[in-house]
């Protein structure tokens, strides 16, 4: 193979810089073990360009046919609607598998993200129609009375970048441009739930 045309694997890293934990040899073998961390990627060799969140996340085709439909012609790779949580760590599957026309970003004039998983939509939806209201503190222990823990500000820097393609094309900017350092990427107001819920999932 020509000089430079070399591939490396990269790992992207899941925390911010200087975050403590899931380093070292043992603790990516565990993450290897346990299915958990972002994929690997392969990159032209001695490339320094970062893997944003959103496309190692798979957050960039959420609002963004095309690379949506880019991402599912390549079988090798697609990971078709499965996103990344940063709270668990995992690729899973959420309640809105995409949203490419921006319609559920706001509410009540605040962008709340994240989403619902599929599996908190349907423990959300089970309870709603067995009671008609919603008591998050009966949805076990990943549950407090604001909502999912994960909707937290410690992953507002992940969801930010996540969420970065739709919210450029909610303000009209380039897909492409920075984060909006303005969004707020956590639950808000301990009230906000039954609203969030009706408007997410009702």
């Amino acid at each position: 193979m020509a000089k430079g045309k070399k591939l490396q694997f990269v790992w992207p890293k899941d925390g911010p810089k200087g975050r403590s934990g899931h380093r070292g040899f043992f603790g990516r073998l565990d993450n290897i073990l346990t299915g958990r961390g972002p994929d690997v990627f392969l990159q032209r060799g001695g490339s320094r360009e970062a893997i944003r969140p959103d496309l190692w996340g798979n957050w960039d085709s959420y609002h963004f046919q095309d690379y949506h439909f880019d991402e599912l012609a390549n079988h090798h790779v697609s990971r078709g609607t499965r996103r990344y949580d940063p709270h668990t760590r995992r690729y899973t599957d959420w309640a809105i598998p995409h949203d490419w026309f921006g319609n559920r970003i706001a509410l009540n004039g605040n962008h709340n993200y994240p989403r619902f998983t599929a599996g908190e939509a349907r423990q959300l939806l089970r309870q709603y129609r067995r009671t008609g209201q919603i008591d998050p503190e009966k949805m076990g222990k990943d549950w407090h009375h604001e909502g999912p823990r994960r909707f937290n500000y410690e992953h507002d820097w992940f969801w930010q970048n996540a969420h970065r393609v739709g919210e450029n094309l909610r303000e009209g900017f380039d897909p492409r441009s920075g984060i909006n350092p303005n969004l707020r990427m956590h639950q808000n107001y301990p009230d906000d739930l039954d609203r969030w819920v009706r408007r997410e999932l009702l």
